[in-house]
């Protein structure tokens, strides 16, 4: 007999959307309960509502308890689904496709990144490209652009949901803020080396820790395609988010005594997801694109002043070479890994578990999660242990580490508008049903 092909069942639309199951042999049940082997976060979906199972090779999907089931628009109790077909419980739109052929990546460094996407609970990476990313960065773009583009997030400037594009972004402005921001440093710099005026070392100081970590949150605010958060909305989570996750790790650190190396992954990560706390209860932001911009504004403003403090007191211990060191030292680095990244995950990881539903914190416990939150947390660990490889290895590997949980995350944030772009309308007409 011919090999029957798997088939894949996608969420297009609704609380459930983005989520995917692979049906085999055996009958899979959809449902709130924990025993589901699909378990749902629509609120309109009952504890055991649906099995999906294969009759003859053919999916065919029961509604369990009398709970409803829509085929199509139609009530059902029972029926086959065919290629294309939508099947919807709850508010949830599910679609039927074969499941493809598992090509990937079949280099080493191809197959480690979905080694960390598995172990990570995100999507593989597909379809990207770093050189097509960021063909766009080096084209001249007259200031009325730059300003035009940064006008987002209001009532009259956030685009509707279908004029959306969820293809991978292609960013420049986070470029034009690097380099901006670059030559204020140099400039401070050369001005410190040629007057040796103290009173340039606070701007030294600010501006050097300042540079590369906001330009990195401006490539988060880039890649929010929805352009539904303002600037003004990310500048305010990133000074009151960064002080705040301060306080929240100082008063960690003085309750736990655990103020060595092995313990500051845990409680920093904490207080900085803490601090998302501030706007996870904003349901127009359910976006994962959104939460990713926002850890990433918190993990900015957290960088910025702990860099700050550092190259302050290395400042004032061993001089001006001291301080200098610590400042470019963190600033490259912050590329390779970092509060901006690592908060940035956890805020990805968290809106996509809360999705558009009222955070609650049995969120905090979703695998999805705690997954993502495990990763970030042993990522500054090791990043701030004493090991050290040649040629800054470990920050390297740590770095890729980052960047493909990163990628993961934003290729499943960019699925979430398209599905949702996808399911809209046969969404609308059953709402209105």
């Amino acid at each position: 007999m011919p090999e029957i092909p798997p088939v894949l069942f996608t969420c297009i639309a609704g609380p459930d959307v983005g989520k995917r199951f692979v049906l085999n042999d055996r009958e899979l049940v959809i449902g709130r309960a924990v025993e589901c082997n699909v378990l749902s976060d629509d609120p309109d979906v009952a504890q055991r509502h649906a099995a999906v199972f294969l009759r003859t090779g053919k999916p065919v999907c029961r509604s369990l308890e009398s709970s409803p089931l829509f085929v199509d628009g139609q009530q059902v109790t029972e029926a086959a689904i065919e290629p294309g077909q939508q099947f919807r419980i709850g508010r949830s739109f599910w679609q039927l496709a074969v499941a493809p052929a598992q090509s990937g990546d079949t280099t080493w460094l191809g197959k480690l990144g979905q080694q960390i996407t598995g172990f990570a609970g995100v999507e593989k990476i597909q379809g990207f490209s770093a050189a097509t990313m960021f063909s766009d960065v080096f084209k001249k773009r007259p200031p009325e652009e730059v300003e035009d583009y940064l006008i987002v997030g209001t009532r009259t400037t956030t685009p509707p949901l279908q004029s959306v594009s969820a293809d991978w972004p292609r960013p420049w402005l986070f470029l034009k803020a690097f380099t901006l921001s670059a030559a204020v440093y140099l400039l401070f710099d050369f001005a410190w080396n040629q007057f040796g005026n103290e009173n340039l070392i606070p701007g030294l100081i600010v501006v050097g820790s300042f540079a590369i970590p906001f330009s990195i949150l401006i490539f988060f605010f880039e890649m929010n395609v929805l352009r539904n958060i303002s600037l003004y909305e990310v500048i305010k989570l990133l000074l009151l988010g960064g002080i705040l996750s301060l306080i929240a790790s100082l008063f960690a650190y003085d309750l736990t005594k655990l103020t060595s190396w092995m313990g500051a992954g845990i409680i920093e990560e904490s207080g900085k997801a803490a601090a998302l706390l501030l706007v996870i209860k904003k349901l127009r932001y359910r976006w994962i694109l959104n939460g990713l911009l926002f850890g990433a504004a918190v993990g900015t403003g957290f960088a910025v002043f702990e860099s700050s403090g550092y190259a302050l007191r290395y400042g004032a211990q061993g001089g001006a070479q001291e301080m200098l060191q610590v400042i470019n030292e963190r600033a490259i680095l912050s590329i390779l890994g970092g509060h901006v990244l690592w908060t940035a995950m956890v805020g990805g990881a968290l809106w996509r578990v809360r999705g558009d539903r009222p955070f609650t914190f049995d969120m905090l416990q979703d695998l999805r999660f705690l997954r993502v939150f495990a990763i970030a947390v042993l990522l500054h660990t090791v990043w701030d242990s004493p090991l050290q490889l040649p040629a800054y290895g470990k920050f390297i590997a740590l770095g890729f580490v980052a960047w493909v949980v990163l990628l993961g995350l934003i290729q499943q944030g960019l699925r979430q508008v398209k599905l949702e772009q996808a399911g809209a309308g046969e969404l609308a007409k059953a709402l209105q049903t």
